[in-house]
């Protein structure tokens, strides 16, 4: 808008998920790093326009025109202030006066990984919950997935000399590979640590020529990935207002200041929904529990039973009736204020028709994962067994056993070990599950699942294994396997990864 002179100021901000996009399905959100963002906007606006180095400490709103006043004493004139300038917006302070921010009572722990999960393809978003602890990841492109662990914790805590990533690494432990494996393809230089606050939105965003827009005054916390969207939608918004304001310019003079509230009305319903949903979504993650008795200090025991938590039970029955519908409504925008655009980022409207069956059956989800299953050694410490790699075709089972079985129809692979009898197991494939038959061996094929149940599997029955499953052929636990879904088995055939994937399974 060339006719207008607009000082935005610029701060940090989260990631930014952008619009979904209906060529691919899923991902469900797209998600872009905010470096990568940022090069593309002052690309387009052009980086001449843009000061670096130039900290905003003061303005001053003659009711005409506003000033700002630079940290170096530097004066800029224009017809319009934006603090844009993050939670601890100097602008906002200018404008109000100070309030603290809210501690959410987390910490997090971010980082970028090289590494491309075999469920790339299905799943681009992702939360693993724990009881005051939990870990969000994102495929953010060009192989590379970025991460946040949240724990709870006072606010201003340090790490220890063994440094952020050992640290997360006993947080996390025991935790599903899908975490495990992020956190050891992660270099240490590429965590960063940083304690979460947010800021109730107040009814004021701004006086006169002056207002406010994003973080600067409604920080949320980004659990719901929607920090950097409110600011994207506040800019649009603030455009639109300013656009009509041109285009009445010939029947009345522009007015700025009306554009301006104009613009808070519009933002002030949506955004603070969107914020006390956040507020929600973190209190349900930091308290789940999976069963009951956890963190219930002399009722703990009652985990042993297994009883499923109250509250995950009522978000069982919650998820496929209102999930979906939340869900469109928080990605897809103010609909009725897009002026006859396409509503493009709606979950129903994306290309791939299993997006609904995958977001309400786990199992589906599963067998829709493009990679490549293998058993990896688990507590291998003579480095005696090998990979298994299994495969879909369900013509070819692999047979299991002390010895090989070439005259088999399938691939056999030779276990030498007491108690691996000649005629062990098989390994098939139907309908893009794995199951494990025990062939009458004598000491046994035992499984035990991502709830440490351990249990002998019946002979000539397949029994059906997932990913991060334990398989024990013999009772002797020397022969163990773990099994895992991978992007590129040839790294682990040629030896690249095996070392970081034994340590995150042993």
């Amino acid at each position: 808008m060339d006719w207008l002179m607009v000082f935005l100021v610029i701060g940090t901000a989260s990631l930014i998920h952008s619009l979904l996009l209906a060529e691919r399905g899923l991902p469900v959100t797209r998600v872009i790093s905010r470096m990568t963002l940022q090069q593309i906007l002052a690309c387009a606006v052009g980086e001449d326009v843009i000061m670096n180095d130039s900290n905003v400490v003061d303005f001053e709103d003659d009711g005409d025109k506003v000033t700002v006043i630079l940290e170096n004493g530097q004066r800029y004139e224009g017809d319009l202030l934006v603090g844009a300038d993050g939670i601890w917006s100097k602008v906002r302070k200018n404008l109000f006066g100070f309030t603290e921010a809210t501690y959410s009572g987390y910490t997090c722990y971010t980082g970028i990984a090289d590494f491309v999960p075999a469920d790339i393809e299905t799943v681009g978003y992702r939360v693993f919950l724990g009881h005051k602890q939990y870990f969000v990841s994102s495929d953010v492109g060009a192989g590379k997935m970025q991460w946040y662990a949240f724990h709870n914790e006072p606010p201003g805590g340090v790490d220890g000399s063994t440094g952020k990533k050992q640290r997360l690494l006993k947080i996390f432990e025991g935790w599903c590979d899908n975490v495990i494996d992020l956190l050891l393809a992660t270099d240490e230089d590429a965590i960063l640590r940083r304690d979460i606050y947010d800021r109730a939105p107040t009814f004021n965003w701004g006086k006169g020529r002056v207002t406010l827009l994003g973080d600067s005054v409604h920080a949320m916390q980004p659990n719901l990935g929607q920090g950097g969207c409110m600011a994207i939608e506040d800019s649009y918004q603030l455009a639109m207002q300013l656009d009509k304001a041109w285009e009445r310019r010939v029947r009345s003079p522009i007015d700025v200041v009306s554009s301006l509230r104009s613009y808070e009305d519009a933002r002030r319903l949506r955004v603070a929904v969107i914020h006390g949903l956040a507020r929600m979504a973190a209190i349900m993650a930091s308290t789940y529990k999976a069963y009951l008795g956890v963190g219930l200090g002399p009722l703990s025991f009652l985990t042993k039973f297994r009883i499923p938590h109250p509250g995950r039970v009522g978000g069982d029955f919650y998820r496929p009736c209102n999930a979906f519908l939340m869900l469109s409504w928080v990605l897809g925008g103010n609909g009725s204020n897009l002026d006859g655009r396409s509503l493009s980022c709606r979950l129903s409207d994306k290309a791939n028709d299993q997006l609904r069956n995958w977001f309400e059956d786990d199992d589906a989800l599963e067998r829709a994962v493009n990679g490549e299953w293998c058993l990896l050694p688990y507590g291998n410490a003579d480095g005696a067994l090998k990979p298994i790699f299994l495969s879909r075709d369900e013509k070819q089972p692999c047979i299991i056993g002390s010895v090989s079985h070439t005259d088999i129809p399938g691939v056999s692979v030779a276990l030498p070990s007491p108690q691996v009898s000649k005629m062990h197991a098989r390994i098939s494939c139907k309908n893009g599950a794995f199951f494990v038959t025990d062939l009458r061996s004598e000491h046994g094929t035992w499984l035990r699942d991502n709830e440490e149940k351990r249990y002998r599997v019946p002979s000539n029955f397949p029994t059906r294994f997932r990913p991060s499953d334990i398989i024990e052929f013999g009772s002797d636990r020397k022969v163990v396997f773990r099994v895992k879904v991978v992007k590129d088995p040839q790294k682990i055939a040629e030896n690249k990864e095996v070392g970081g994937i034994l340590q995150a399974v042993s």
